[in-house]
């Protein structure tokens, strides 16, 4: 762990968001821990060891729980076994609504505290994270550090960013990504965004703007650290009133989104989201066939300006920020592969000579006949590439993903133990699946008899299940594969003991925070 300052915990956290990272930051000071879970940059959940900061507080400061009975709901929660806050929604004693909403206040206060509190280490550690989905909440990481950046008071940290920046150009982040993610700017931060035009240095827009330099640096640094600008030299800027306008555009789309899902969340789809719905599946079923140019909706001889526009413009209609409510599950997958393929493909085309390969390959494909082999072969790929996929997914958190995506592996592909092994090893953890877990292992070491991972996670499920002798026939056909096999090792130990680990959703969210 290390110590930080206040610049280097925005840096740390900007490119946590910027970069979509997913792990855990572990934030230690004088009074305890705060721990924060990232999903893909956003955070999902946060939790505090610090005094006043959980749920029970909370909800006593928001009236919907009396301080008096706070202790006995706890101790009865706990001896039920419950969370506490569906303790208190089976009782009847406290609505999803408000729990879900006070849980939320409750996050976002562990979160922005460190910004104004002496942290005495930090450590960010990227691990993969499995949370249930009741606990996992949508707050924009973007919006998270505008909040901060609006709320600090430290004048030098201010007078400082303006001094190393006066002379530079603040310029747009060419990254569509970044764009046209889900923030909320206030009207003065609005107004800073469009004076920007790659020419105007940040002193000469500070006149412009008659504001004060405190209000107005924090702004465009809030800017930068949510990735809509950079200070850089002059840039070509041919494309700055387009990107303007939709950037804006954008924005008041999400503030109207906002407005009009407050006052009622829900999971249905409307008309006109069902035909997105719809829109985006036929989309990514046609990845696999359409080229580049089919894929950017452009001439092969079209000019770079052309491609540039229409890569803004589905970049924009798919970024995935703005579908992110429970509604939208059912295609964030899809949308993710989407804009990584149209990613790609601007990459590709707007490089000359990249380009000219491409060009030349697609040529050549044209003029050759696909034999049986190749046809083989090229259903293989497919299935390779779907387990990639799936191996994003799993590194996301995005389980339900992952699984869909590993049994499309197993139908394109029922000859490769590696896609039972890791279809089981999903499924391990959840008592629903058990029967399926253990059909999906047995069945890759059927395929590969030397698979330590596949003898591991048989061994781990017999000993979650009770089935001891199971267990430790298959903790030993690891050992023997791998004398130093540590969850062999440990799981041996366990049996000795006669002691039997608890699995599921449950165990897995208390390592998150051990």
């Amino acid at each position: 762990m290390n110590k930080i300052g206040i610049r280097e915990l925005f840096g740390l956290i900007k490119n946590i968001y910027l970069n979509r990272e997913t792990g855990l930051l572990v934030c230690k000071f004088e009074a305890g821990k705060r721990l924060i879970c990232f999903i893909n940059g956003n955070i999902r959940y946060a939790r505090s060891g610090i005094e006043g900061e959980q749920l029970g507080v909370f909800l006593v400061k928001g009236g919907f729980l009396d301080e008096k009975s706070l202790a006995f709901h706890l101790e009865d929660a706990k001896a039920s076994g419950d969370r506490f806050g569906q303790y208190l929604c089976d009782n009847e004693m406290v609505s999803e609504a408000d729990i879900k909403e006070t849980v939320k206040k409750l996050v976002q206060h562990i979160v922005i505290r460190p910004f104004f509190e002496k942290i005495e280490e930090i450590d960010f550690e990227k691990k993969q994270i499995a949370l249930d989905p009741a606990l996992m909440l949508e707050i924009s990481t973007g919006n998270i550090l505008l909040e901060c950046i609006r709320e600090l008071d430290n004048p030098s940290f201010i007078e400082n960013v303006f001094e190393e920046n006066r002379d530079s150009v603040p310029s747009f982040m060419d990254n569509p990504m970044l764009l046209f993610q889900k923030v909320s700017l206030t009207p003065e931060e609005g107004f800073i965004f469009s004076r920007i035009d790659g020419h105007l240095t940040m002193g000469d827009i500070e006149k412009i703007s008659s504001m004060s330099r405190d209000r107005f640096v924090k702004i465009l640094y809030g800017l930068h650290l949510i990735g809509l600008v950079d200070f850089s030299s002059s840039q070509d800027s041919s494309f700055y009133e387009q990107a303007r306008k939709d950037v804006m555009e954008n924005i008041m789309e999400q503030a109207e989104s906002d407005t009009s899902t407050t006052s009622a969340a829900t999971s249905e789809l409307s008309e006109k989201q069902e035909g997105f719905v719809k829109e985006v599946t036929a989309f990514y079923e046609d990845l696999e066939r359409i080229n580049f140019y089919q894929l950017l909706d452009v001439a092969q001889e079209e000019e770079i300006f052309q491609i540039k526009r229409n890569y803004y413009k589905l970049m924009k209609r798919y970024h995935p920020d703005r579908f992110t409510g429970a509604q939208f599950s059912v295609i964030s997958g899809k949308l993710d592969e989407i804009v990584s393929r149209l990613t790609e493909a601007f990459r590709i085309l707007k490089d000359e000579d990249l380009r000219k390969a491409y060009d030349m390959k697609l040529k050549k494909k044209e003029t050759e006949k696909e034999t049986p082999r190749e046809a083989e072969g090229r259903t293989v790929s497919k299935s390779e590439i779907s387990f990639r996929d799936a191996l994003f997914y799993v590194s996301q958190g995005r389980f339900s993903e992952a699984i869909e995506m590993l049994n499309r592996c197993i139908q394109l592909n029922p000859d490769d133990a590696r896609f039972y092994l890791e279809l089981g090893k999903l499924q391990v953890d959840n008592p629903m699946w058990t029967k399926k877990a253990e059909e999906n292992l047995l069945k890759s070491l059927e395929m590969d008899a030397n698979s330590l991972e596949g003898y591991e996670t048989l061994g781990r499920l017999y000993a979650k299940t009770g089935r001891q002798e199971s267990a430790a026939k298959y903790f030993a056909g690891a050992l023997t594969l791998n004398p130093e096999s540590e969850v062999a090792i440990e799981g041996m130990k366990e049996l000795k003991k006669g002691g039997k680990k608890s699995g599921g959703i449950i165990s897995k969210i208390s390592d998150i925070f051990s």
